[in-house]
């Protein structure tokens, strides 16, 4: 099994608003897609950007999102152009697991139209339902999702329960593929439905936690976003509590790195231990 990490596209913050007291000199924020190539088939963690999404951001109250979070992605950037480049047919990625639905990971989510898609469906049913600011505060773009993405969808809680205790305080892990390799696993607080993969790999267990966290120290230092954060977290309670499970298992065992998806610094550390 080859795990590979990718970035298709970024956008910018202040870097004060995911990390308070860090200042209002704005960071680059990547978008990660992790791609797993399994004997089963390939499977995507995140889908990035995409050069559609800023179109998706012209147009009516959707310029506020792209203003506030402008978006930078080449064509040859996107997660399928990266995969083709790299002699993966995008037609044949198995499985997408979405961490959440905002445009930074859903982005190129229609370059791949075979593939079953691992998501919340509750937060699927409220993306094509909520209109107007509601849409906005949320920051969902319909136009990103596939028209026959209910035919689709994989419901987390329809996949085989895995047994793993190792993992605690994280709970309700399902095995995507039956061999106990990918974990699908809740993490709530950031969005409606956020989940996170468990990858198992000879070097580490790879936790990708989508924006449960924006950067490690968020995780291993307690370092919270400034307030105005709150304003766009589903469970600001529940945000707090599964950063602080990813520090007492970070803690606890020797052999576990979290990685968030937009902290640069914490993907290059990754790619280290992963050898590319």
């Amino acid at each position: 099994m080859r795990v590979s990490l990718l970035t298709a596209g970024w956008t910018t913050h202040p870097a004060g608003i995911a990390r308070r007291g860090a200042g209002r000199a704005p960071v680059r924020f990547p978008a990660l897609v992790v791609v797993v190539e399994h004997p089963d088939g390939v499977v995507l963690f995140d889908t990035g950007y995409a050069p559609r999404v800023r179109e998706a951001m012209a147009r009516g109250l959707d310029r506020v999102y792209g203003g506030l979070l402008p978006v930078h992605v080449e064509p040859d950037a996107s997660a399928a152009a990266q995969l083709a480049a790299r002699g993966v047919d995008p037609a044949g990625v198995r499985y997408v697991v979405l961490s959440h639905l905002h445009a930074d990971h859903v982005g190129g989510l229609l370059d791949f139209p075979a593939a079953r898609v691992v998501a919340d469906p509750d937060a699927v049913a409220l993306a094509r339902r909520v209109r107007g600011f509601g849409r906005l505060r949320r920051g969902l773009l319909p136009a990103l999702l596939p028209d026959d993405l209910p035919d689709r969808l994989v419901d987390p809680a329809s996949l085989p329960p895995a047994a793993a205790a190792d993992l605690d305080p994280l709970t309700g892990a399902r095995d995507l593929l039956g061999d106990g390799r990918l974990l699908v696993v809740p993490l709530p607080g950031h969005s409606a439905g956020h989940l996170g993969l468990v990858v198992r790999t000879p070097g580490a267990d790879l936790v990708l936690v989508g924006d449960a966290a924006w950067h490690t120290r968020a995780v291993t230092h307690g370092e919270l976003p400034h307030p105005v954060a709150r304003a766009v977290t589903a469970d600001w309670a529940a945000y707090r509590g599964t950063l602080a499970a990813l520090d007492d298992l970070a803690r606890r065992r020797t052999g576990v790195l979290v990685l968030p998806s937009h902290d640069e610094d914490a993907i290059a550390a990754a790619r280290a231990v992963l050898g590319g």
